[in-house]
């Protein structure tokens, strides 16, 4: 039975030997990339196919977020309003309901024309005001369906690329650590010494190999999802023809509500009796 002071020796004595294990690694992989970039050791190749892959992944994560970013900006233009929904999407809570642009200006618009509704410009103001807010609430209804039919799946999207990238740097270590092992090999003064590292090269390779195999499984996985978002693409324009073929139905009802208003020339006219009267 161990004694504390002995079961302490022996903890300390492991921590080390991992510690040093772990120091060996990192500085064999860190010689084997500086190698690589001085052009004086040799690297394992992935195949043309499997590079390919990795670059159309690549590609659709960089445009993809590009793509997410400028329809927000579209959808909502306020930066600080933005962060706000940002934070509340990482807390897990819902987004706040705000008053669009155009809903704010309808509400001005009826406000001025409820304190002003004895005079045509006031009445005028209220027509217009009316459909303002109609056209906001339709704007509104526009932002909501492309948000979640658009700009969510392509988030949800992104925050599955972080297990992609572990995956592809533990496969970037594990070739550095095969390259390394194939050198150290290169470099063997005997044929003892060769034959004894031969060993963590088949071990290096092994390893390699799995990881190589399941890197390209997710990855062709990913590369199919890619392929497939398509259908927010053609969901978001689905959503912009309704919001402008309602909002131009309701502006040119408002332009002919107000044209041919009740008020419209009845406070001139007065006007001009009322100067024909005292003349």
């Amino acid at each position: 039975m161990f004694k504390p002071e002995e079961e302490c020796q022996a903890h300390a004595v492991k921590t080390f030997t991992e510690f040093n294990q772990f120091f060996m690694h990192c500085s064999r992989r860190f010689a084997q990339v500086t190698g690589e970039k001085l052009g004086t050791a040799q690297r394992t190749d992935y195949d043309r196919e499997f590079q390919d892959l990795c670059n159309r992944v690549d590609k659709h994560s960089f445009w993809a977020s590009m793509l997410t970013s400028k329809v927000e900006l579209v959808l909502q233009p306020n930066p600080a309003y933005r962060f706000e929904d940002f934070v509340s999407e990482k807390i897990g809570n819902e987004r706040e309901i705000r008053h669009t642009y155009t809903e704010q200006l309808g509400i001005c618009m009826l406000n001025a024309g409820s304190d002003m509704s004895a005079s045509d410009y006031g009445q005028c103001l209220l027509i217009m005001g009316d459909y303002e807010n109609r056209i906001g609430e339709s704007e509104h209804r526009m932002i909501k369906s492309a948000f979640n039919k658009f700009v969510k799946p392509f988030m949800d999207a992104a925050s599955k690329e972080g297990a992609i990238n572990t995956e592809r740097r533990t496969l970037t270590a594990l070739r550095l650590d095969l390259d390394a092992a194939k050198n150290r090999v290169r470099a063997a003064k005997t044929a003892e010494e060769m034959k004894e590292l031969e060993h963590f090269v088949d071990e290096a390779q092994k390893k390699f190999d799995e990881q190589y195999e399941l890197t390209r499984e997710i990855l062709e996985e990913r590369d199919q999802k890619n392929a497939d978002m398509v259908v927010h693409l053609e969901d978001l324009s689905a959503v912009q023809v309704e919001y402008f073929k309602e909002a131009y139905d309701l502006a040119v009802e408002m332009q002919q509500k107000v044209m041919n208003r009740p008020t419209k020339g009845k406070e001139v006219r007065q006007r001009k009796v009322s100067s024909s009267d005292e003349e």
